[in-house]
């Protein structure tokens, strides 16, 4: 087979040496933006080391679960302080007091800045930042040797829904009969107690969203 794991590594330091992309700073001076210069390509090799023990080759393979390891770390989320904030940013004082790394923090303000500027309007930096900017999956795919995430929900719903016929001792081809016919039955509050409650309840919660939407 030609396409060897020395040929693919050559063509990831030659694509990361070569492309360029130009852009504009917010002033509109020019700015290209490529690689830097520390790229690090290794193979992944599938091996029954403990890797706790430090058995990986650091120099030219990755052990196969600490790859998987290293992967989870970021399809997973956690509320450690060295993680990104776990809910979207509000203001720059909101910035200021998350519980995050320096290196993160660093992150978000930038996303935060720049949110800020007309030219990235269209890229909601300050609606994500509290994603680094990025708002989309962290993994892409190919549906050429993958699947894809609507396949995904309409298979964990058929098992669902095999699982809950299952329990309840039916059929596997057993039809859903579905109870749509609906009647009211009341509107408002028993008590002026109730109604009193309701009311304070719904002061509060739209005196915190006017609160989150007062500019810092």
């Amino acid at each position: 087979m030609w396409l060897t794991a020395d040929v693919l590594a050559d063509a990831v330091r030659s694509a990361a040496s070569s492309v360029e992309l130009d852009t504009a700073r917010p002033d509109g001076t020019p700015l290209a933006l490529r690689w830097g210069a520390q790229v690090d390509v290794k193979d992944i090799t599938a091996t029954d080391l403990d890797i706790s023990d430090g058995d990986d080759d650091g120099d030219q393979v990755v052990n196969d679960t600490r790859l998987a390891g290293y992967i989870a770390k970021y399809a997973t989320k956690g509320t450690g302080a060295t993680e990104t904030g776990d809910r979207r940013i509000r203001s720059q004082a909101h910035i200021d007091r998350l519980q995050v790394s320096d290196h993160h923090r660093a992150m978000i303000q930038t996303a935060w800045d720049l949110g800020g500027v007309d030219q990235y309007a269209d890229l909601k930096l300050r609606h994500w930042a509290h994603m680094l900017g990025f708002r989309g999956h962290f993994l892409t795919k190919s549906r050429i040797y993958s699947t894809t995430f609507k396949n995904l929900r309409a298979e964990r719903q058929a098992h669902q829904l095999q699982t809950a016929l299952t329990e309840a001792g039916l059929p596997e081809n057993t039809g859903v009969l579905v109870v749509n016919d609906w009647q009211i039955l009341g509107i408002g509050y028993d008590t002026p107690e109730q109604l009193e409650l309701a009311a304070a309840i719904g002061d509060r919660i739209r005196a915190a969203r006017q609160t989150r939407k007062e500019p810092e």
